[in-house]
């Protein structure tokens, strides 16, 4: 009986309303917890445990107060929001990239979550309003892997725009824009790689972003 249902000092049918439980179900919720705080779970039918432990798996567990409950960076909305634009990427270059080519957009956005989670900048608004300016230095980077790594451009371009790429099932944050901004001039530029050339390229815009990030984060600036 280690269900944190019994725990809790008071009920959270809230939560059940705000992913879309109706009325009915989310009553007769309210009315089963009342009931197994008072009397305990074994006694409760079968059919009423087990709608408990249904609601019990859609409630997020209580974390100790303690401990904090700031988001990860990798539940943050801005590393949300480039890592959909790198499944998506993926699944592009999966399908129209030759094999032994590299997708340049890929190792770009690859490796600027690899440097979120190095230096979890807050990114909050502040954090977030200077990393809107990012695309200008994404928009050097292509333009140089066409100039300096011999990159080819891919037969068939990238749609960037997030309203038609993203599906009905995908949760899309309000805020969430065009990777490339209002950029027009990428739209017709999907650059690949030979992994030779690949490697030298990622030291370059590793470089780039890196110094972007702590130029510019303000929590970075604080922290570092």
């Amino acid at each position: 009986m280690g269900n944190f249902l019994n725990k809790e000092s008071s009920h959270r049918s809230h939560e059940l309303k705000a992913i879309g439980w109706n009325i009915e179900d989310v009553t007769r919720y309210e009315e089963l917890w009342e009931y197994s705080q008072r009397w305990g779970l074994i006694n409760l039918e079968r059919e009423d445990r087990q709608f408990l432990k249904k609601a019990e798996k859609l409630i997020p567990k209580l974390q100790p107060k303690k401990t904090s409950n700031k988001k990860s960076i990798e539940e943050k909305s801005y590393y949300l929001w480039l890592n959909f634009y790198l499944n998506k990427l993926k699944t592009f270059s999966n399908l129209h990239a030759p094999k032994d080519m590299i997708s340049v957009w890929e190792i770009i956005i690859e490796e600027e979550l690899n440097l979120l989670k190095k230096y979890n900048p807050v990114m909050g608004l502040p954090d977030s309003i200077k990393a809107k300016e990012l695309y200008k230095v994404r928009a050097i980077l292509i333009q140089n892997s066409f100039n300096n790594y011999e990159a080819k451009n891919c037969d068939v371009l990238f749609d960037f725009d997030i309203e038609k790429i993203s599906s009905e099932e995908e949760v899309i944050g309000k805020s969430w824009k065009s990777l490339i901004e209002s950029d027009s001039s990428q739209k017709d530029k999907f650059p690949l790689l030979k992994q030779k050339n690949a490697e030298e390229f990622k030291i370059e815009t590793l470089k780039n972003i890196e110094e972007f990030m702590i130029s510019n984060y303000p929590s970075l600036k604080d922290n570092l």
